[in-house]
């Protein structure tokens, strides 16, 4: 069953980054929905491995304390729980004001932003994939400290990206006009 899972988190990380991949070479609303898909495709994915690592914590400490529990959750779920809700904000930003992107109605600092919080997330799917492929991961289902520590720095890192995201698209838009 374990193999199963990891195939399918895996897959689900390739399939996000194959669609990414499509909407850097289109443009308008194709590019768009592959940034949708792949998005979906990335959270599908981290929840898929968050089951993963909720099973082996469960299994790890069964008679530890429940103060113990949550911090050993914590420890493990924190650096994905924040790629998962960073990645879902940018979902949501991008389905709500998705007229305006299309439309171009977007001042060009989106773009800028969309492509930085992008690179960053392919780095986290980079370290995290690269993690949960070791046979030290397979074993014990645990990321290192300093892993964990780059994951957090970061996702907050891609954060403030899509804060950033956010306050462009609300505060921002154009009526179309470009120089």
């Amino acid at each position: 069953m374990g193999q199963w899972n990891a195939g399918v988190y895996k897959g689900f990380i390739i399939a996000g980054l194959i669609s990414f991949i499509i909407g850097f070479f289109t443009q308008g609303k194709v590019s768009l929905d592959s940034y949708i898909a792949g998005y979906s495709a990335l959270i599908l994915g981290i929840m898929t491995m968050l089951l993963v690592l909720f099973n082996s914590v469960l299994d790890r400490i069964p008679n530890a304390s429940m103060f113990q529990q949550i911090i050993e959750m914590l420890m493990a779920f924190g650096p994905f729980l924040l790629i998962l809700g960073t990645i879902s904000f940018i979902l949501y930003l991008m389905i709500y004001y998705k007229k305006h992107i299309i439309d171009n109605h977007v001042s060009d600092g989106y773009y800028s932003f969309s492509n930085i919080a992008a690179m960053l997330i392919f780095i986290q799917l980079y370290i995290t994939y690269t993690n949960v492929t070791t046979p030290n991961f397979e074993a014990t289902k645990k990321i290192s400290k300093v892993t964990s520590g780059i994951l957090y720095l970061l996702g907050i890192l891609t954060a403030i990206c899509s804060i950033i995201l956010y306050t462009i698209l609300k505060y921002f838009t154009t009526d179309g006009f470009t120089i």
